[in-house]
C-alpha cells in the first residue's frame, strides 16, 4: 500500500449516516473531521442568498468571494455561522444541484485536498474515495435504504423544530440519489477498494466500531 495516506474516506448517499459516523470515527482515531457535504451546502446557500441562477457562468463569478471554514462542528460562510441554515430539505436538493457544476467541484476539491495534505483526517462526502482522495488508505461506502434514511432525516428535522413530511423526504432522497449517481462529473459510486457498509439495520455505535476497526487495519498496512 505504498503512497497511501492516513485518510479515512467515507462516501455514500444522503442520509446514510456519514456525518454522525464520520465525527465519532474521527474522535476515536484522533483525526480531523472534514464534512465536505457541508461545504457544498454552504455554496448552495450563497447561491440562494445572492439570488443567482444555478449555472457555471454565474456561480463561477460568485466563488472567489466565498470564504468557507470548518471549525469544530460548525461551518462558517464569510465569517457567519451557517450550520443550521444549511441543514434543511431545500438545501439538500440545492446542494445536489450545485455539486453538478464543474467550477464548484474544482473550487471545493482544491480546498479539500489542501486540508487533507498532511493526512490524519476523516473525509466524508460523495467522491472522497474516488476523486478527492483516491490514495486514502481506508475507504468506506456507507449506505442504507431510502426509507430508513428518510426516517433518520425526519427525526433530525423534528429535533430542530422543523416541520417535514416523511413521504416528501423519501421522494427528495430518491431524487437526489438519481441526480448524484448520474451526474457527469464525479458521480456517486463506491471506490473499487471501498468497504460497502449497509447501516439500515445497525445502530450508530455498531457502524462506527466497524468503520474504525476496518480503518485501523488498513492504516497498519500503510505503516508497515
Amino acid at each position: 500500500m505504498k503512497n497511501k495516506k492516513l485518510i479515512l474516506a467515507i462516501d455514500g448517499p444522503a442520509g446514510a449516516g456519514k456525518s454522525s459516523a464520520g465525527k465519532l470515527a474521527a474522535k476515536k482515531l484522533n483525526f480531523t473531521y472534514l464534512d465536505t457535504g457541508a461545504m457544498y451546502r454552504a455554496v448552495a446557500l450563497a447561491v440562494k442568498e445572492n439570488n443567482i441562477s444555478m449555472d457555471e457562468s454565474n456561480v463561477s463569478k460568485l466563488l472567489p468571494s466565498l470564504k468557507i471554514e470548518l471549525i469544530g462542528d460548525k461551518i462558517y460562510l464569510n465569517s457567519f455561522d451557517v450550520s443550521d441554515k444549511i441543514r434543511t430539505p431545500d438545501m439538500d436538493l440545492l446542494a445536489s444541484a450545485v455539486s453538478r457544476l464543474k467550477c464548484v467541484r474544482d473550487f471545493l476539491g482544491s480546498l479539500q485536498r489542501q486540508i487533507g495534505e498532511k493526512g490524519h483526517i476523516v473525509a466524508e462526502g460523495r467522491d472522497m474515495g474516488t476523486v478527492i482522495f483516491p490514495n486514502a488508505a481506508a475507504k468506506v461506502f456507507l449506505t442504507a435504504t431510502p426509507e430508513v434514511r428518510a426516517q433518520r432525516r425526519l427525526k433530525q428535522l423534528q429535533e430542530k423544530g422543523i416541520n417535514a413530511d416523511y413521504e416528501d423526504i423519501v421522494r427528495q432522497i430518491k431524487e437526489r440519489d438519481v441526480a448524484d449517481s448520474t451526474r457527469a462529473i464525479a458521480p456517486l459510486k463506491p471506490a473499487d477498494d471501498a468497504m460497502i457498509l449497509d447501516s439500515s439495520d445497525k445502530d450508530l455505535e455498531t457502524v462506527v466500531n466497524i468503520i474504525v476497526d476496518f480503518s485501523r487495519k488498513q492504516f497498519k498496512k500503510v505503516e508497515q
